[in-house]
């Protein structure tokens, strides 16, 4: 296997949601396989903030080809907490039950999408609260970096 690209966006604008189901946030990027059956590695590195006590957040990718709907691409785990089935994306929940945190997040996943040659692919992280409280990505607006990256792999 060799790396045949690696595409990189950064952002320092904050995303707020209160939502409890998932939506896109501004953390994204867009890649144009080179070539047939690639592989793509996502990275999302970037710092949470669940501001306030008790808020939980949650985070998944959504995958779109082609422009088609985009689609969360969390595996569903063994015990069926975990993955875009459960509404929990690629961790259980990233929380603070007594206080406010802002913590690192680094979401990465090999992904194998499915693609025709010419198709672009993006990839958006995407994030919903557990609990209604407001939760943000990056956790500081305009300080920390939000960064999406994706890098093609030949199969």
């Amino acid at each position: 296997a060799s790396i045949l690209q690696i595409v990189q966006n950064i952002t320092h604008t904050r995303f707020a949601t209160t939502s409890g189901t998932f939506v896109a946030s501004n953390l994204a990027v867009t890649i144009t396989p080179l070539k047939a059956g690639s592989k793509i590695l996502i990275n999302f590195p970037t710092l949470v903030n669940s501001n306030g006590t008790n808020h939980r957040i949650f985070a998944d990718v959504y995958r779109s080809v082609a422009g088609a709907t985009a689609t969360g691409i969390a595996p569903q785990g063994s015990n069926h907490t975990t993955g875009g089935n459960a509404s929990a994306g690629f961790f259980g929940s990233i929380r603070g039950d007594n206080s406010r945190i802002q913590v690192p997040m680094n979401l990465q996943f090999l992904d194998t999408p499915s693609y025709t040659l010419g198709n672009s692919i993006v990839y958006t992280l995407y994030v919903r609260s557990g609990t209604g409280g407001t939760v943000e990505v990056p956790g500081s607006n305009e300080q920390e970096p939000g960064i999406s990256m994706a890098t093609e792999i030949a199969a």
